[in-house]
């Protein structure tokens, strides 16, 4: 796993419990293709408020995860360590400029790690001056993997579900909000097609078109979210694969 970069241009936020974002901003795109894209809308628009909840609603529970299994444990809680790292850096109005800047393209994970990681050695030089003691246990400066994968995990459960949540509202739209019940409720639940005849009143002969279409749809949205994270098409298949498949084999550690 390569070392934090010497710069931190790598980012956070703060707050665990923000508001959705689409109740911050109406005019954004109601679901934008990735982070890049609603990132760079929102401030184009002046609303650095509304980047700053959409990065914590997405980031907060894989940076604590990431926090939970590191070697960060000494220094803090992972929900007081994630919270001061994202208060610290997201109140800067820059901060999420210099990430959509960066050269050459980092992936947001990526950036936010590396920060939490400067962030913490803040932490540990502020505490050695309190107790003017320099006995607080540093640590190096580098992802560590089995945390990383942590974090992945977590990161692919927030995709996920935000490509569901896509489809399913697209379903809705097009007044077939059974077709994405009949998909959750056989690909999740288990429950066969006959007994899903009678749940939904859908032919069972139908059903498997109706599943198949709706895993490509799902693919879909999860290889738009992983496009300014993935610009190789073999990598994003990597990922869409491990977030599908629950691949463990941390496709993206690289990114």
């Amino acid at each position: 796993m390569p070392s934090a970069d010497r710069d931190e241009h790598n980012g956070e936020t703060s707050s665990p419990a923000p508001r959705p974002y689409t109740d911050i901003v109406p005019t954004l795109d109601e679901f934008p293709s990735t982070h890049r894209t609603f990132l760079t809308q929102a401030l184009s628009l002046g609303d650095i408020e509304a980047a700053r909840q959409h990065v914590m609603s997405r980031a907060y529970a894989p940076l604590c995860a990431y926090v939970g299994a590191a070697n960060l444990r000494h220094i803090g809680t992972p929900e007081d360590l994630v919270g001061g790292f994202m208060a610290s850096r997201f109140a800067r109005d820059d901060y999420f400029t210099r990430w959509i800047n960066q050269q050459p393209p980092m992936a947001l994970r990526r950036w936010l790690v590396n920060g939490l990681l400067f962030y913490a050695h803040e932490r540990i030089a502020e505490d050695r001056r309190a107790r003017r003691t320099p006995n607080v246990t540093a640590f190096d400066m580098i992802v560590e993997p089995e945390p990383w994968r942590e974090l992945e995990r977590a990161w692919r459960r927030g995709v996920l579900q935000m490509a569901c949540d896509r489809v399913q509202v697209a379903y809705t739209r097009e007044g077939r909000s059974d077709f994405w019940r009949l998909f959750t409720r056989h690909v999740l639940d288990g429950v066969a097609y006959p007994a899903l005849e009678i749940e939904l009143a859908i032919p069972a002969a139908s059903a498997p078109m109706i599943t198949r279409t709706a895993l490509r749809r799902l693919r879909a949205e999860i290889e738009l979210i992983f496009a300014d994270e993935f610009l190789d098409r073999a990598e994003r298949a990597l990922e869409v694969r491990a977030i599908l498949f629950e691949d463990d084999e941390d496709p993206s550690a690289s990114a």
